[in-house]
């Protein structure tokens, strides 16, 4: 008898439901929807605040596009809030964004579920998802999204360098904001 796994007892639901469910009352705030799922925040500790803090700025330097700071973005039956999402130029008052060129997320609690965020991004072909792993103090960055995975995953070391293959000019290592 084969047994069900928790993501196969999931009943999914869409983006419109979600923000029903806030509306009335039943969705807290410190919360997100990934692949249907809805996800309570984990609380922000002060080390990844202020490495969050650090990276914020230093790319609202570097960036001559639209950069959001813990925003949503709606992604297909999604909508995480990433900690920083890098955007095409548009006007965004009306509706959240719907892509990125870029996301990134600070990650020392909720290691896993933005590791999971990754199947969410690829499939909503974001084409550079960075993920600040302060755990092990390295990068792990994901590229080139094909059929909802990437096909692209490196490591980087503290040391190492990032280059944006999606936006101009950007590059640093973890090392500068630690």
């Amino acid at each position: 008898m084969k047994v069900a796994s928790v993501e196969e007892l999931i009943f999914p639901i869409t983006v419109e439901a979600y923000h029903l469910l806030y509306e009335n009352g039943l969705v807290e705030e410190k919360a997100e929807l990934i692949e249907g799922v809805i996800y309570s925040k984990i609380p922000k500790n002060p080390i990844y605040s202020e490495i969050l803090r650090r990276i914020h700025s230093f790319i609202k330097e570097h960036v001559d596009l639209p950069v959001f700071k813990e925003d949503p973005v709606t992604l297909n039956n999604s909508e995480p809030e990433p900690d920083i999402a890098i955007l095409p130029p548009g006007d965004y008052s009306k509706s959240h964004p719907t892509s990125a060129l870029l996301v990134l997320e600070v990650s020392n609690s909720s290691l896993s579920l933005d590791r999971k965020k990754a199947k969410t991004y690829a499939k909503g072909n974001i084409p550079e998802y960075v993920l600040v792993n302060l755990i092990d103090e390295k990068m792990e960055i994901y590229k080139n999204p094909k059929e909802g995975i990437y096909t692209e995953i490196r490591i980087l070391s503290k040391e190492d360098v990032f280059t944006s293959q999606s936006i101009k000019n950007l590059s640093f290592s973890l090392d500068l904001f630690l």
